[in-house]
């Protein structure tokens, strides 16, 4: 895995010793890259203010806030950036975290192999749940991160209804309008509904780049 050129990362965790280690781990890592460090919710929106980072790898917990409330004041409207570095497994906080727009959660117990990965995952705008780790409340196998695990986040993440899941899944298959309307027994017209306020929450402007987000989020 090659590493990427030129990097600004962020690392926002309130333990010094950690964040500490973490920074070297990055630096030996990505060696031509910057690394900003916060120590809570306020330094983290600062630097957030202050910079256009590639990465903010964040804890759940930030002393003074979290990163819940962290995303929703994060300047601009980009939130892809973020990778939850927590210790907290909690799928109701997983969820939560997906819905505020973080790529990536992985559980501090991880090896670093794992966090390497997670990383290259995020920075190339693709989802990444780590071992131990699932929006539902369904247990892990195995330690394993099951293929409908990535389809919860994939949904959450994009606020889709259930119809609308529904619909992607017909389109994912390759059928028309018409041939949705007549396996979901509704009408055409509700058919383009539900596929534009899909390619509406999903950000795209076409099915083709739709199906290319599905399948980057491994839903086929």
């Amino acid at each position: 895995m090659m590493s990427p050129p030129h990097l600004e990362i962020i690392v926002a965790d309130p333990h010094p010793l950690f964040r500490e280690a973490l920074e070297n781990r990055l630096t030996a890592w990505f060696p031509k890259s910057r690394i900003y460090a916060a120590v809570d919710q306020d330094a983290l929106l600062e630097l957030g203010r202050q910079l256009n980072p590639d990465l903010v790898i964040c804890e759940m917990n930030l002393g003074t806030g979290d990163a819940f409330q962290v995303m929703e004041q994060w300047p601009g409207k980009r939130r892809d950036q973020f990778l939850i570095l927590t210790i907290y497994s909690d799928p109701k906080l997983v969820r939560n975290a997906c819905k505020a727009g973080a790529l990536g959660y992985v559980l501090k117990t991880s090896p670093p192999e794992e966090l390497l990965r997670a990383i290259h995952e995020v920075l190339a705008k693709r989802v990444f749940l780590g071992s131990g780790v699932s929006p539902t409340d369904m247990p892990v196998q195995n330690g394993h991160l099951m293929k409908a695990d990535l389809r919860d986040f994939f949904h959450l993440r994009f606020e889709l209804t259930k119809r609308e899941v529904e619909v992607l899944g017909q389109i994912m298959s390759g059928l028309s309008n018409r041939e949705i309307a007549e396996t979901l027994f509704i009408s055409e017209q509700t058919v383009c509904v539900h596929r534009k306020n899909i390619l509406r929450k999903v950000g795209v402007n076409n099915t083709q780049k739709l199906l290319r987000i599905a399948y980057e989020h491994q839903l086929a």
